[in-house]
């Protein structure tokens, strides 16, 4: 399990999900609550796995974070859709507010945990196929104009990084891609930024977890 530190009062952490044993998924699984266990009971074994190094991930980061037992972190989720559990997580310790979240790639977990009122993480793999035709979904109309001067080879990272930095967004907002993401403008990317979506205001970062893998955060400050 890599840590990172790049922003104030922010932790990250990523694991491979086939080398996770440090984590405690059956201590995570039977502490879940219905809507857990019922993730457990309808999902592959591949879903229930990546389920799990989440809530664990998670549990293990606010616990080494905030200095409390794993068996105290109590993590939770419930869809404004559907009313299951997926979505962002919430996290209670009995004490300080944890904002916690989570991304996953085919083989990678990601989770950031803050004291900060929100917090959303997207991490992604470059991969062509995974960005295909998705510029005129993500991108405002400013965007797709200078995503479209761009040499054709430089095309795909900067896709990916409007992606996962939007996507950050969206999570630390709760709307998740419920909000159009080409309602978001972002500055012209640096290494961290201040933006504002819908009168809130945010620090954005995209830092880098792991070799192949893009990273975005985003914290409210605001």
């Amino acid at each position: 399990m890599r840590r990172a530190n790049r922003l104030p009062d922010v932790t990250l952490r990523i694991v491979d999900r086939s080398a996770a044993d440090e984590l405690d998924l059956d201590g995570t699984a039977a502490r879940l609550g219905a809507g857990g266990r019922r993730r457990l009971d309808e999902g592959s074994p591949a879903d229930v796995r990546r389920f799990l190094v989440g809530r664990a991930l998670i549990t293990r980061t606010v616990s080494e974070t905030f200095g409390v037992a794993e068996s105290l972190v109590i993590v939770s989720a419930r869809c404004a859709d559907c009313g299951l559990e997926h979505g962002r997580p919430t996290v209670d310790i009995g004490g300080p507010t944890v904002a916690a979240s989570v991304s996953h790639t085919t083989t990678s977990t990601a989770v950031a945990i803050s004291s900060a009122p929100s917090i959303g993480i997207d991490l992604e793999r470059l991969d062509p196929r995974r960005f295909a035709g998705v510029e005129g979904v993500v991108l405002s109309p400013a965007e797709l104009r200078r995503w479209s001067a761009l040499p054709g080879t430089d095309r795909l990272r900067a896709l990916a990084e409007h992606w996962t930095m939007k996507e950050a967004i969206v999570k630390a907002l709760g709307t998740g891609l419920r909000m159009d993401p080409a309602t978001v403008e972002l500055p012209q990317p640096t290494e961290v930024v201040p933006v504002e979506v819908v009168g809130r205001r945010f620090v954005l970062s995209r830092p880098e977890l792991a070799p192949g893998l893009l990273t975005a955060v985003a914290v409210l400050v605001s």
